[in-house]
């Protein structure tokens, strides 16, 4: 009687372990552990000068770049003069 209670338990207890254990060895995602603003939060300004570029590889770079300065800086006027381009007054 204990036994036919005891089985399933411990079956279910291993699959349990078995999907922490394939869980942990499984690759991740490095995209999640950022706050990046979006493709839509960047200002059209800093995505033109993405555009510039030939190359879509390029321009994804560009893109990581402007992401990246924004993640350090915390504001997109600082992010423009990193940039090299004017800032953008509200006046």
């Amino acid at each position: 009687m204990i036994g036919d209670i005891l089985w399933p338990v411990a079956f279910a207890f291993a699959v349990h372990r078995f999907s922490l254990a394939i869980e942990k060895f499984s690759p991740q995602k490095h995209e999640e552990a950022t706050d990046y603003p979006s493709l839509s939060e960047i200002p059209d300004d800093l995505l033109a000068v993405a555009s510039q570029e030939n190359e879509s590889w390029a321009q994804e770079e560009v893109i990581r770049v402007i992401r990246e300065r924004y993640e350090e800086l915390k504001d997109w006027n600082r992010v423009r003069r990193a940039m090299g381009i004017g800032v953008i007054t509200n006046g």
